[in-house]
């Protein structure tokens, strides 16, 4: 009878695992935001009625960042959103000085708005908390000792394997002479 071997099976697979092992290191680089002051609101230019409700309505967000809160800011955003939209038709329908004033009142409130914007979105987004402790535990172990350590589950595997199979096969072969015995009455 020919005794088979599992271990250039297992050889082979081990190596497989190494030759497939691709190890990388990627590098995130995160920019740092420039900071936004949210409890200073920032000075308007061009003073309107809307860039006044804005601001106040900005203030109490940031003071309490409620839904109902930032439902008021995103109105106010709108009604400003009106007035610089009159403001760009009027720069696209005039000349001369009437134009160069529209065109200031409209850099104005467009910067305003810009710098209203980045503290209502600064006062909404939570900050970050940045732990020490890696989020998931890294396996430091090289190629060839994962492989090694695969391999000898394996093999133990195998080796249990083997006698379970051995096991059998002697119970069958006690079996199998008890069986002959009685038959032939010895």
């Amino acid at each position: 009878m020919k005794k088979i071997t599992h271990l250039p099976l297992l050889l082979a697979t081990g190596f497989l695992f190494v030759a497939c092992e691709k190890s990388e290191t990627i590098t995130v680089t995160i920019p740092s935001p420039t900071p936004v002051d949210i409890t200073r609101t920032p000075p308007a230019p061009t003073e309107t009625l809307e860039t006044s409700k804005l601001g106040s309505e900005v203030d109490r967000y940031v003071a309490n960042a409620t839904e109902e809160n930032a439902a008021d800011v995103r109105k106010a955003f709108a009604e400003l959103d009106g007035e610089i939209a009159e403001l760009e038709g009027r720069v696209a329908k005039t000349a001369g000085q009437d134009r160069a004033e529209a065109q200031a009142k409209l850099t104005n409130l467009q910067t305003y708005r810009a710098a209203e914007s980045a503290r209502f979105t600064a006062a909404a987004v939570p900050v970050p908390v940045i732990s020490s402790e890696p989020v998931t535990p890294i396996d430091a172990r090289t190629g060839a000792e994962k492989t090694g350590d695969s391999l000898e589950k394996a093999g133990e595997e195998v080796k249990d394997t083997a006698e379970k199979v051995g096991d059998t096969i002697k119970d069958g072969a006690e079996n199998l002479g008890e069986q002959l015995k009685d038959a032939t009455g010895n």
